[in-house]
């Protein structure tokens, strides 16, 4: 049995970003496990057949594979941390996290990876899903206003964790024309604030891939 639980995590996916995000932020102590995604690690697809990150192995032996319940598993671990959600905005992030993780990044993946769906039935250009996504962006601006920092207030909470790793990835797949040409200034200095965030730099610390043969790497809580 394990003393710490376990993370199978790939640096660059916003899945395992936002549930790395929530651990360090709740100061967990894991063991982390870097992966590739293609092929799946074997001992990743032992526990979870889906072969996507991120994956969490709990001492107790349960798994947990999805980003958002691991999320929440490390905030329910850790109440006293202050990116609980707050009473008065639970609609709101409900909301967004569900337009985000369905709506967003269907339109996201075929506009930034077009390729890999251009044998889909009825695939459109890749400025269609771009647009689509500003749809979802605009909304966002809409929230902003001049005396909060982020989403929902002066501090980082939940919403910003769990849909900025999605548009910092919006951003990448044509950062010239997000940085000079997109009209949505406030969702632009967001993600530029998560993008110089202390937390956010320390989750995105590059690691060797992970073998059975190495030292063991742990994260979230350096003691």
């Amino acid at each position: 049995m394990n003393k710490f639980p376990i993370l199978y995590s790939f640096r660059r996916c916003p899945y395992a970003m936002r549930a790395r995000i929530a651990i360090k932020l709740c100061n967990i102590k894991v063991e982390l496990r870097e992966v590739l995604l293609s092929p799946p690690h074997p001992e990743m697809l032992k526990l979870s057949a889906k072969g996507t990150v991120p994956v969490l192995l709990l001492p107790n032996g349960k798994i947990i594979e999805e980003s958002i319940d691991i999320m929440d598993w490390a905030i329910n671990n850790n109440t006293n941390n202050k990116i609980l959600l707050n009473n008065k905005n639970i609609k709101l992030i409900k909301s967004l996290l569900t337009i985000f993780d369905s709506e967003f990044k269907f339109n996201l993946d075929r506009y930034k990876y077009h390729s890999r769906y251009i044998k889909e039935k009825d695939i459109k250009t890749p400025i269609y899903y771009r647009d689509q996504c500003i749809k979802h962006l605009t909304t966002i601006e809409e929230i902003l206003n001049n005396e909060n920092e982020w989403i929902t207030g002066k501090k980082i909470s939940y919403i910003d964790i769990a849909i900025l790793p999605f548009i910092r990835q919006f951003r990448i797949a044509n950062m010239n024309w997000f940085d000079n040409d997109l009209n949505l200034n406030k969702v632009k200095l967001l993600l530029n604030r998560f993008l110089k965030w202390d937390v956010f730099l320390s989750i995105m610390n590059k690691h060797k891939l992970w073998d059975i043969n190495d030292p063991t790497i742990y994260f979230g809580n350096d003691k």
